[in-house]
């Protein structure tokens, strides 16, 4: 071509390279989770599970922008939604949309039962929950690609968490500061998600979460994090993350636990949200 056609051939393929660098780059950012903060793995904990399965590094990772903002607004929704059928005495109010089980006073009823005998609409639809389902593969694939485990499964308790700042506690369950460490709390978490749908010192004050121990000599001993919408924060279950959530001084504080263990006896399988879905097909009926 013409001499003069050539810099501004040699421009637009530039750009051209620019765009596919930076959309490459956004996948990538997308595929890759961020770094791990390791921390030498309590062996015992660990010692049960399949070589496959178990974690091939320990320690934690901060994942923000997990869920978008759609997908907030609609995690958010099912909580609300269920939540208004119950709600706890104290602070905390749980809802497991698996087992079905909500807090309600000092007590927990059986959510689902609760509609089949009151005949109120479900609370979440087949695309809510298809959206709750595609927030719980990503979760397990990233814990797949930062920890070096294959084949986690999604166990129970998957569950939401809210704090209201403004209750007191009523029971000794209602006293959530305390340390303590998943693996042994739970059984059978060999990973645990939180993903964070509200934000710290917007929707609520205190709240943060607090790792103990110092993962590197010389380091401080404890590591905040302040949640934030649509942030991840993923760590091995292990004693190498003793634990604790601080005090929700005001406000309300919302958090989905998404844990995965390597016991196929304790996966929660493909029924998972069978309920859920069964009363969003009576709704729709």
């Amino acid at each position: 071509g013409s001499p003069t056609h050539r810099p501004w051939r040699a421009i637009v393929v530039c750009a051209t390279q620019i765009v596919i660098g930076a959309m490459i780059a956004l996948v990538w950012r997308q595929q890759q989770p961020p770094s791990v903060v390791a921390r030498p793995c309590s062996r015992e904990d660990y010692m049960s599970m399949s070589r496959e399965c178990r974690p091939k590094t320990c320690g934690h990772i901060i994942h923000d922008e997990l869920a978008s903002p759609e997908e907030v607004a609609v995690l958010r929704a099912i909580a609300e939604g269920g939540m208004a059928h119950g709600g706890g005495a104290g602070g905390p109010t749980v809802l497991d949309m698996h087992s079905g089980a909500l807090s309600l006073g000092a007590n927990f009823i059986n959510v689902w039962h609760r509609l089949n005998a009151t005949g109120a609409p479900a609370f979440a639809n087949d695309q809510q929950l298809d959206v709750l389902e595609a927030v719980y593969a990503r979760i397990g694939a990233v814990a797949e690609r930062a920890f070096g485990g294959e084949g986690l499964r999604l166990t129970s308790p998957a569950f939401y968490s809210r704090i209201n700042g403004s209750n007191p506690a009523q029971t000794g369950h209602d006293e959530y500061w305390h340390k303590h460490v998943d693996r042994q709390q739970y059984g059978t978490f060999a990973y645990t998600g939180l993903l964070y749908l509200s934000d710290h010192g917007i929707d609520f004050t205190g709240g943060e979460f607090e790792f103990h121990g110092a993962s590197q000599p010389g380091r401080r001993s404890e590591v905040l994090v302040h949640p934030r919408r649509g942030r991840l924060l993923l760590f091995t279950s292990g004693a190498e993350h003793i634990h604790r959530v601080r005090k929700v001084d005001s406000g309300v504080r919302l958090v989905l636990t998404v844990p995965f263990t390597c016991d196929h006896e304790a996966a929660l399988g493909a029924s998972k949200l069978d309920e859920a879905r069964a009363a969003a097909a009576r709704s729709a009926a």
